[in-house]
């Protein structure tokens, strides 16, 4: 059985709507709900984190806790089993292209550009900065460093170990500026690394896709940005679409002469295949 058909089942259609959100999650987000506090989930919702535990009421449990471990544990067992679809998955590259554009569509809030924006002038003002990050997170945080630093800015990324990464991060301090980008659930390294900044005096970044993110504690700059994808795991998508527009407000004469030159160093070096 599904964990979709787990859930209707013992739902048999006497939810509310807000309690509905909350299976919705529950259900397509099996993997990050299995393991996230109630407030997390209330958050990825859009409902309050008393509903969260209701609907785990209504659903035959205790609490939050308890509904958390079953779900883990029907997780875990679709994993080994193989069965990890939530549903009918009539064209799932459709599916997930829609779901793609619906979290990109997302983002086009003003709060969301304003931030987008301030991160960008951090970055202009730094002296340098690092981007630390680990998993999923380092898809993005590796193209934002990439092309970051092909426009003309010192923007290194600390992807090692976690000593590596402590080493880095200690060399920051004021004028300097670190990103931390995180998604989904959160390491005690990235967290440890991203207060360590903040004591420094550096100018901190959070990109995550959760508001309430203990890394919000230590941000100066907070940019959230929806992960659902259509099968159980994140998307990252709307992370990387984030990435590219502060990489857009970051384009200017200068990082234009700055990318010329690189492309002219290739070309000298010979590095790139001459296609007929």
């Amino acid at each position: 059985m599904t964990i979709e058909a787990w859930l209707t089942d013992r739902t048999r259609g006497t939810l509310g709507l807000q309690a509905g959100r909350v299976v919705h999650v529950l259900a397509r987000a099996p993997q990050f709900a299995g393991y996230s506090s109630a407030r997390e989930v209330a958050e990825r919702a859009g409902v309050n984190v008393s509903t969260v535990v209701r609907t785990a009421q209504q659903l035959g449990f205790d609490g939050w806790p308890q509904l958390r471990e079953e779900l883990r544990a029907r997780f875990l067992a679709s994993v080994s089993s193989g069965d990890l679809t939530p549903g009918p998955a009539a064209d799932p590259a459709a599916q997930t292209l829609r779901q793609d554009a619906h979290n990109i569509n997302a983002l086009a809030t003003p709060e969301t550009l304003d931030a987008i924006r301030a991160m960008a002038r951090a970055v202009k003002a730094a002296r340098r900065t690092l981007v630390v990050s680990s998993g999923s997170g380092a898809g993005p945080a590796h193209i934002l460093s990439y092309l970051g630093t092909i426009a003309g800015h010192d923007i290194q990324l600390a992807l090692g170990s976690p000593t590596t990464q402590a080493v880095q991060v200690a060399r920051l301090e004021e004028g300097d500026c670190l990103i931390a980008v995180n998604v989904w659930r959160l390491t005690r390294t990235l967290r440890a690394l991203t207060h360590l900044a903040h004591q420094r005096g550096a100018t901190v970044i959070v990109l995550t896709d959760l508001r309430s993110s203990p890394l919000a504690e230590d941000a100066d700059h907070l940019i959230v940005t929806p992960i659902e994808g259509v099968h159980g795991g994140p998307s990252l998508t709307a992370m990387v679409a984030t990435v590219q527009a502060v990489l857009s407000e970051l384009s200017d004469d200068d990082a234009l002469r700055s990318a010329g030159h690189i492309q002219q160093m290739w070309d000298e070096l010979d590095l790139m295949d001459d296609q007929p």
